[in-house]
């Protein structure tokens, strides 16, 4: 049997078309068909392919003498080796990657977190204090020309605590500054300024080591 009659004879026996012959081999439908006809024959490289193909050795195909074997031996699919798994607790996707980086670094998140609220809580106390020295001047002066005949009153510099009595004693009605109300207000602000910066650095401080101990946890 020549090589032409041997390669149709060995497609047809391993139910293959052309057209997947064709694609184990590497060529095109075409050159398939021109050596089943014997208007071609495949070279040294496709030779081997076709023997691969079919389980036969190239002698085989090459002998004319030989006939084919019989029961041809089945084309025995190739074994692709699949790719080894990830590590555990591991992942390439690029969610599980920031995942690892949040249990690993997001501490720092909450040490950020209580950062600023140190800086807020600043500004609330120079606020306090500032507003504090700027009323407390503006009451002496307002006192100071009371004294001087521009009010007639008498002005109490005794602890804030003890006004009250001290006023009740002699009999004087206390006088209400027109800078209280504002005063109050500003002082006001700035506490709640103060308050926040401290649940800042609170919470910031919880947050860190509850992030610290989740990413000890995930090692």
């Amino acid at each position: 049997m020549k090589l032409n009659e041997k390669i149709a004879y060995y497609r047809r026996d391993r139910k293959l078309p052309q057209e997947e012959l064709a694609a184990r081999v590497g060529v095109s439908r075409q050159a398939v068909s021109k050596w089943e006809l014997g208007e071609a024959a495949p070279d040294i490289n496709k030779l081997l392919a076709l023997a691969r193909a079919f389980g036969v050795t190239t002698d085989h195909l090459l002998d004319e003498g030989a006939e084919p074997e019989r029961p041809a031996p089945p084309v025995q699919p190739r074994e692709e080796t699949p790719p080894p798994p990830p590590a555990q607790g591991q992942s390439s996707s690029l969610p599980g990657f920031l995942g690892r980086m949040v249990r690993r670094w997001g501490w720092l998140a909450g040490i950020y977190i209580a950062l600023q609220g140190v800086g807020v809580a600043l500004v609330g106390i120079l606020a306090r204090w500032g507003f504090g020295s700027m009323f407390h001047t503006t009451s002496q002066m307002m006192g100071g020309m009371d004294g001087f005949g521009m009010g007639g009153g008498w002005t109490y510099s005794g602890p804030p605590e003890l006004e009250g009595a001290v006023m009740d004693a002699l009999g004087i009605a206390p006088q209400v500054s027109p800078l209280s109300g504002i005063q109050s207000f500003f002082l006001g602000f700035a506490t709640v300024i103060l308050v926040i910066g401290l649940v800042m650095v609170i919470g910031g401080l919880i947050l860190a080591y509850v992030l610290w101990r989740a990413g000890k946890k995930g090692e």
